[in-house]
């Protein structure tokens, strides 16, 4: 029997003109429906490429990334008053990639730039080196590289000072930098032995690399193609950024347990809560729509582990006996600042008067969701952003109507130190997005007033 040629796991660069053409084609209704009707890009540049035709997963991907491109530099691109969409795409690819490649040689040609006289700055290792990419642009015009022009405006009347030994003002740079970067593949091991799957990756000359706290954990080279792994089409491998990996670590789960994932859409945290437990008692994952539900529960069937439960919940009362489960955890719809570099575009559909909004919702939820704790059990509160309000606030505000809930310690799961009970985890120190994570624990007796021990912003 002749043996078939092994799918390659890399994905293929484009080679040819009519991808660079389809995405000059589609930026300008998906700018449009993001920048002026405050859409999402997915949903734009999939509707934008249905009504062009059919086109494969591989353009799809790589006229993705030069639309996020786009959205990443949209601050310094949009006051150039770029004529033609190809500088637009052209320039943010050169301000985000480490080579030029065949698209980018396609929009010089367009527009008259000799290929081999570009410069590409994406791996710049300071914020004065991709300035210069941008002067270097400009042929000698005035140009505005202030790093805060690529961020609404409100961000910075809501960050906090990233931890670390420099100046306030270069820390929080050094955070505005590492939102720049492409996001990095991270993947997990859920119902096999890691070390087996390692192997199998590296079979396939994909080299993992292997977080060395959480060994479950890796960081594959971002142009891995998972779709094309025998353990991602068995359901357990999975792509899971580390950060959010860390939040079920943060939960400690026992084996016999019984959880509640509040917001369980896509069904991560879940399927590794179920490990964690070594799929011994319940995980009920809990839904807004019986849409995301059913999908999240066809995802979950792929893997080996049977003891997660899916339904759909109303959000005013907790998800079946009052004070039943040993621990709850509610990861909240957030302002997603912490995945600017993931969802780039996402920077400009969110409005300062939402941040207030976000809080607010997020009280209420993680005030429903606590009176499912039993007594002595945990409650877990997580969000993908920074801001204070959403973040120290959201649980200050929620410590001071509950009495019955303190702050519990807990080792912090990707350094070797302990935390107070809160955590702010950072992509310029971390590699993922930046997420926080408090960790709540209920009363066994009424305790007479709240206490907020972890460390302020």
């Amino acid at each position: 029997m002749s043996r078939q040629p092994r799918r390659s796991a890399t994905r293929p660069k484009p080679t040819h003109t009519p991808v660079a053409e389809l995405a000059a084609a589609v930026a300008p209704s998906v700018l449009h429906a993001v920048l002026n009707e405050h859409g999402r890009l997915g949903p734009a540049l999939l509707k934008a490429l249905g009504e062009r035709g059919t086109t494969s997963g591989k353009d799809r991907f790589w006229i993705a990334r030069s639309l996020g491109a786009l959205f990443r530099w949209w601050g310094w691109i949009e006051p150039l008053h770029l004529r033609r969409v190809e500088e637009q795409l052209l320039l943010a690819w050169l301000l985000d990639s480490s080579e030029v490649g065949a698209m980018a040689r396609v929009w010089a040609n367009r527009i008259g730039r000799h290929p081999d006289r570009l410069v590409p700055v994406g791996d710049a290792p300071s914020w004065t080196g991709r300035a210069e990419g941008l002067k270097r642009w400009a042929l000698g015009r005035p140009v505005n590289a202030d790093p805060w022009r690529l961020f609404p405006a409100w961000l910075r009347d809501n960050l906090p000072v990233p931890p670390g030994d420099a100046t306030p003002k270069a820390r929080r740079l050094d955070f505005l930098a590492a939102l720049q970067a492409r996001t990095p593949l991270w993947v997990a091991v859920r119902g096999k032995e890691e070390k087996t799957v390692w192997s199998e990756l590296r079979d396939a000359d994909i080299k993992p690399w292997v977080h060395r706290r959480i060994t479950t954990a890796a960081k594959l080279p971002v142009e891995t193609d998972l779709t094309a792994l025998g353990a991602f089409r068995a359901g357990y491998l999975v792509a899971h950024d580390i950060t959010a990996q860390a939040v079920a670590i943060v939960c400690d789960p026992d084996p016999g347990e019984r959880w509640w994932d509040v917001n369980a859409e896509y069904g991560l945290n879940a399927l590794h809560l179920a490990a964690l437990m070594a799929g011994k008692g319940v995980v009920v994952g809990t839904f807004e729509q019986e849409r995301k539900r059913q999908a999240t529960a066809l995802r979950l069937r792929e893997n080996s582990f049977r003891n997660i439960t899916t339904k759909v919940w109303d959000g005013r009362h907790p998800a079946g006996k009052p004070a039943s489960y040993d621990g709850v955890l509610v990861d909240a719809i957030s302002s997603g600042v912490g995945a600017w570099r993931r969802n780039p575009d996402a920077r400009w559909t969110t409005r300062a008067e939402q941040i207030t909004e976000l809080a607010a919702r997020q009280l209420q939820l993680l005030e429903v969701a606590s009176r499912g704790v039993r007594p002595g059990g945990t409650l877990v509160y997580t969000v993908s952003t920074v801001t204070r309000s959403e973040t120290f606030g959201v649980v200050h505000a929620f410590l001071k109507s509950h009495p019955e809930y303190t702050l519990q310690p807990f080792p912090h799961p990707l350094e070797d130190a302990t935390t107070g009970g809160t955590l702010q985890l950072w992509p310029q120190l971390h590699d993922g997005d930046a997420r926080f994570i408090a960790r709540l624990t209920r009363a066994t007796t009424p305790t007479p007033e709240a206490t907020f021990g972890g460390p302020h912003p």
